[in-house]
C-alpha cells in the first residue's frame, strides 16, 4: 500500500485509501498476467491413481447449469461464470474478495482420460469429476518367456 501515514478517518483521505486498493489492484493484476496467477480461480485438488484421476473443485454460489467442463486427450478444462450479488441502491462496496465473473481452469493429468466415462457430481457446491485412464494407455504387465 503506499499511503499510510494520512488520517483515515477524514472523509478527504477516502480518496487516498481508494488509490491505494487501485493500486493494489492494478499491480496484482499486472503481476498475475506476467507470472501466473498466485490465486488460480476456483481452487482445486487432484487426486490420481494408476488408472483414474479425481478432481475435486469449490464452486460455491454457482448452479450446475453455470458450470462447463471438456475433456480432450490428457487436458482438463472447467469454464463458468459467476454473477456478481445485486446491491441495493446506495450501497457502497467497502471490501470484495469473493470471486465474481467468467473463469477458466485447465488442467494437465498425467495420462489420457476416457472421455465417454467421465462423471461429474456438483453437490453443496463442490464439483467432483472422475476420469478414467484411457485403456490403451494403462499400463500393462509384460510376461517374459524363457528361452
Amino acid at each position: 500500500m503506499l499511503f499510510r501515514i494520512l488520517d483515515p478517518q477524514t472523509k478527504a483521505n477516502q480518496f487516498w485509501r481508494d488509490f491505494d486498493r487501485l493500486n493494489d489492484e492494478l499491480t496484482r493484476s499486472i503481476l498475475d498476467s506476467q507470472f501466473g496467477s498466485s490465486s488460480n480461480f476456483p481452487p482445486v485438488n487432484v487426486y490420481t491413481k494408476e488408472d483414474e484421476a479425481l478432481v475435486t473443485c469449490l464452486l460455491p454460489g454457482l448452479e450446475p447449469d453455470q458450470i462447463e467442463i471438456n475433456v480432450k486427450d490428457n487436458l482438463l478444462s472447467i469454464h463458468g461464470k459467476k454473477k456478481a450479488e445485486d446491491l441495493a441502491e446506495g450501497t457502497e462496496v467497502l471490501r470484495r474478495e469473493i470471486f465474481n465473473g467468467e473463469f477458466r481452469r485447465t488442467l494437465e493429468l498425467p495420462f489420457r482420460v476416457d472421455r465417454e466415462h467421465v462423471l461429474a457430481k456438483f453437490t453443496n457446491g463442490i464439483l467432483n469429476i472422475h476420469l478414467p485412464r484411457r485403456e490403451e494407455d494403462k499400463p500393462k504387465k509384460v510376461s517374459i518367456s524363457i528361452g
